[in-house]
């Protein structure tokens, strides 16, 4: 994850940790959307941290699930405690208080819940497809992009509105496609 985000800073560079004019210094604001992830969201925000115009943001987590995202707001708040990081932590399952006023825009989700992802394997293969994992192509990752590419262009919709100057990181597979449905709809940069 350290390795995307330097790439993703450096790509499309935001103003975040930058005077912006007639301005005081501004802290950047990182919204997760789909932070309910332990493995993932733990490690991205160590990894965030470390970037010296970002150990001061403010991680706004978001979940539609209130109890995977309480876990990791109490994590985050330990990471930025025992690293001594002047970051804030803010944490809703409410999506637009979120991406309000965000810099960057980490889009995590899993559409439709853990079931379907064993549909996109078994369906394909009933029919003789057989493919090791089905989230990033073939049969099984055009079934995930229908279900996720509704979800990513609202994310991205509310993008327009309240945070139309954000850079979308997509993390969710299958991430071609979902970027290519971002790009081809909605008028935000997105990687």
């Amino acid at each position: 994850s350290f390795v995307f985000i330097s790439i993703a800073l450096t790509i499309i560079p935001c103003n975040a940790g930058q005077p912006k004019p007639n301005r005081e210094y501004h802290m950047a604001k990182i919204a997760f959307i789909g932070a309910g992830s332990l493995g993932f969201t733990r490690g991205l925000v160590r990894d965030i941290l470390t970037f010296p115009l970002l150990k001061d943001a403010t991680l706004a987590l978001m979940d539609i699930d209130a109890e995977p995202l309480g876990y990791m707001e109490t994590i985050a708040r330990k990471l930025i405690r025992q690293g001594g990081f002047p970051a804030k932590v803010k944490a809703t399952t409410d999506r637009r208080e979120a991406l309000d006023g965000a810099d960057y825009v980490i889009v995590a989700i899993l559409v439709g819940g853990r079931e379907p992802i064993t549909w996109d394997v078994d369906i394909p293969l009933k029919y003789g497809v057989d493919q090791c994992i089905g989230d990033t192509m073939g049969p099984g990752g055009i079934f995930r992009a229908m279900r996720t590419i509704p979800v990513l262009l609202e994310i991205a919709e509310d993008m327009e509105e309240l945070c139309p100057d954000a850079l979308m990181l997509n993390y969710t597979n299958p991430m071609s496609m979902l970027c290519q449905a971002v790009r081809d709809e909605v008028g935000i940069p997105v990687v």
